[in-house]
């Protein structure tokens, strides 16, 4: 009679397997900086100083450097609108300003708003406010998300400053997310019905 065969003990350990790859990204990992669809060219901000602008504080370069400001004139609001190029996710911000007392505390942000103006962002509800502490700026804060699925204008209304200062400065405004992939179905069974199709 043959010698029986030992079988493997099914409680000890399991053979060493390969890791599984780690998943897609997802979440605030798949959110990409927005700057490269932002139109500079139709945004603007009200009451600002005139060597102030939005790319200052927006644009890739100019928002890295401290001394390059986007600063309110009149009295501490500022008024900014931010337009896209197509519609986008927004996931996260940063804002950040300088530490004299003049950086952002106040912040209101609207979605999708035409011709908004002090008195409104001032008496509206806004899809998120944000109240920033000092140890905020400068950090990526995430928003409500399902409140900004698919904007392609942002209004952002700055109301106050960390030091009740006569001016707000502003140095850093970046924006995460993930444009809308959009395909105009009209154009496309347009283009497919034109005659040689298939030929």
């Amino acid at each position: 009679m043959p010698p029986s065969t030992k079988l493997p003990d099914a409680s000890g350990p399991a053979p060493a397997e390969k890791a599984p790859a780690p998943p897609p990204a997802y979440g605030a990992a798949s959110m990409v900086d927005l700057v490269d669809i932002i139109d500079f060219k139709q945004c603007e901000v009200l009451n600002a100083t005139g060597s102030s602008s939005v790319g200052n504080a927006a644009k890739q370069g100019l928002r890295d450097q401290e001394a390059l400001l986007c600063e309110s004139d009149a009295d501490e609001q500022l008024l900014l609108t931010i337009n896209f190029t197509s519609k986008t996710k927004i996931h996260s911000i940063e804002v950040n300003g300088p530490d004299d007392g003049r950086a952002p505390r106040t912040v209101k942000l609207f979605a999708n708003r035409i011709g908004l103006d002090f008195a409104d962002a001032e008496s509206m509800e806004a899809e998120q406010t944000l109240e920033l502490e000092p140890e905020a700026l400068g950090q990526r804060l995430d928003l409500r998300f399902v409140k900004f699925q698919s904007v392609d204008r942002l209004t952002v209304f700055i109301g106050d400053n960390q030091g009740e200062t006569e001016s707000t400065a502003l140095s850093a405004l970046r924006f995460w997310g993930a444009p809308l992939a959009s395909t105009n179905m009209g154009e496309f069974k347009r283009v497919a019905g034109e005659k040689g199709e298939g030929e």
